[in-house]
């Protein structure tokens, strides 16, 4: 049988405890009507021991109430002894790791706030599992509680994963060796007379801690979260290219809906600066002199769904192939000389940590639309 937990969490415990709601066969009219069925009773052929992760409930001070069944089976703990203990244990979790949850933990202020966090779980065995871990606070008759699901990770999903503050550090040391290389560089230069060779040195230095750079951006995550008028953040990148769209002779239009006026965005307004600022980089570089650059924008406020804002950023530019237009989103691909191919791979990044999409749309020699779609709130 499946736990009460069980069926609360993957339906949605909030609605089930407030308002259980029947389900009756509608399959036909000409039929009997038969029994109402809760949903809840739905779930009893998914036992516990079928899922494919493990879900908990805890107190607001963290002391785990309830857990499933499967815990044993599939992390490797007797659920029975977990009872009562706290989610936050060094029996658990290793003392390295559950810094980094406790951290995570306190980001939950508000109820329904998600967070996540891969990290170790020890087994009655000493051995240490690696896991992906949600979890949520709810409010369950006034009390809030703390929900939570734990996905075992297989090893080849740990091994593509690496934790941003140990490359941030592999940046920092990187970016610290180049700093010492350009001032030995530009002291050989001052005391040697110029040459070939190192003319080279010099051009693969600054290569190299551009690429660094790059890649440093490419890392970031969003660390500041505030609410920016969507207006405001298109006003902003267009006002950081417009003396390249000068200096080169091309037009900028702008052609922004008056439904944008008042949309919101809970976002990293550093981050998203720099994906609209690699797609009109991008947009500026396919142009020629006397060609055109729109920039369109439109929202669509819903009540049933989430609020969508769509970016278009189309020129009049040389376009993409039909064969390179599935690659124009990886890293490091370009038909370009002398560019490393990160713009638009970072721009996509960048926008889906946002929980928006980007796509591209281009026809050789008849130019290029990059279209970004983003969640957002509105005023109205």
């Amino acid at each position: 049988m499946s736990s009460p937990l069980v069926k609360s969490v993957l339906l949605g415990a909030s609605r089930l405890e407030s308002n259980n709601k029947l389900l009756t066969d509608k399959s036909s009219a000409s039929q009997p009507v038969q029994s109402p069925i809760s949903a809840s009773d739905q779930l009893l052929a998914f036992p516990d021991e079928s899922l494919p992760c493990v879900v908990y409930q805890c107190s607001n001070l963290l002391e785990l109430t309830d857990v499933s069944e499967n815990f044993s089976e599939l992390l490797g703990l007797d659920s029975r002894t977990l009872l009562g203990k706290s989610l936050l244990s060094v029996e658990i979790i290793p003392a390295e790791d559950l810094v980094r949850l406790s951290n995570r933990v306190a980001e939950l202020q508000h109820v329904n706030r998600k967070a996540s966090l891969i990290h170790r779980i020890v087994n009655k065995s000493g051995l240490p599992l690696w896991v992906l871990h949600s979890f949520w606070k709810s409010n369950l008759n006034d009390t809030i509680i703390v929900r939570g699901c734990i996905t075992p990770m297989n090893g080849d999903a740990r091994l593509d994963s690496v934790e941003q503050t140990v490359i941030s550090r592999f940046v920092h040391k990187l970016g610290n060796h180049f700093q010492l290389l350009n001032l030995v560089v530009s002291s050989l230069r001052r005391t040697v007379s110029e040459s070939r060779e190192t003319l080279i040195l010099q051009e693969t230095l600054e290569k190299a801690i551009e690429l660094t750079r790059n890649f440093s951006d490419y890392n970031q995550i969003p660390t500041c979260l505030s609410r920016v008028e969507l207006k405001d953040l298109l006003e902003a990148a267009t006002m950081t290219k417009k003396s390249l769209f000068e200096t080169k002779g091309i037009a900028l239009e702008s052609q922004i809906d008056a439904a944008v006026s008042g949309a919101v965005i809970c976002c990293d307004s550093y981050l998203l600066d720099l994906a609209l600022g690699h797609v009109l980089q991008n947009a500026i570089e396919a142009t020629d002199v006397g060609g055109r650059v729109a920039l369109c924008a439109s929202a669509v406020c819903s009540n049933n769904g989430p609020s969508v804002a769509t970016i278009s950023i189309v020129d009049s530019g040389c376009g993409i192939s039909e064969s390179s237009l599935g690659d124009v989103l990886l890293p490091f691909f370009t038909s370009k000389k002398n560019h490393d191919g990160l713009g638009l791979s970072m721009a996509s990044r960048f926008v889906e940590i946002h929980g928006g999409i980007l796509q591209i749309r281009s026809k050789e020699g008849k130019g290029t639309s990059v279209e970004m779609r983003l969640p957002i709130e509105t005023e109205r």
